[in-house]
């Protein structure tokens, strides 16, 4: 078994967004996060015939993540603060797919997706949404991304969003079947769905 995160970009957006609603701009601030085993985080993509789903194994996360950040007016930067995920923990539903998936992220030589998160903007409380800036590296090309997440507090705070990649800008290609007459689309997603515990 690969060894787990040593970071969760995932958590940290969920800690951070739960001080927004009590807590005064701060200069330096740490934050310890624990993620519910309801929580998900999913790769999908599809082929010219059908779609397919990449599920990472949620229990390879730690039970508890402490993250160091700055709050600012607008937003909150962070310093090296990352996220690693083993290839081989997605599950996309079986041997020959995964095999698949594994060769299109050239996992023999880079066997880790990286996702640094850089900057948080300011929560909106009209409509509970905000944007995280997120650096991913994919087979060692890095490229940045501004996602849009929302947030739902009902005991729990709920941060959910979707990451929409071209795995042409990472200089992959995907594998063929039947000749070439089965194809997988370029354009994927990262889907996220976490609830965060009081640790």
């Amino acid at each position: 078994m690969i060894k787990t995160f040593s970071f969760s970009i995932l958590f940290f957006l969920g800690a951070v967004l739960s001080t927004f609603f009590n807590v005064e701009e701060l200069a330096s601030k740490e934050s310890v996060v624990v993620l519910s085993s309801e929580s998900y985080l999913n790769i999908k993509g599809k082929t010219n015939v059908s779609t397919f789903e990449c599920q990472f194994d949620m229990t390879t996360i730690s039970d508890a993540i402490r993250i160091h950040y700055k709050d600012y007016n607008q937003s909150i930067k962070f310093t090296d603060t990352k996220l690693i995920l083993p290839n081989v923990e997605f599950n996309c539903g079986g041997k020959a797919i995964n095999k698949d998936f594994n060769k299109l992220l050239n996992t023999e030589e880079y066997p880790e997706i990286i996702l640094k998160l850089k900057e948080i903007s300011k929560v909106k409380p009209q409509n509970n949404t905000t944007t995280a800036t997120i650096e991913i590296t994919i087979s060692n090309i890095v490229k940045s991304y501004t996602v849009p997440i929302s947030i739902t507090n009902d005991h729990n705070i709920q941060v959910s969003g979707v990451m929409p990649l071209d795995i042409n800008d990472f200089n992959l290609t995907a594998p063929t079947k039947m000749l070439g007459m089965v194809k997988v689309s370029p354009k994927i997603e990262i889907q996220f769905s976490l609830k965060i515990l009081e640790p």
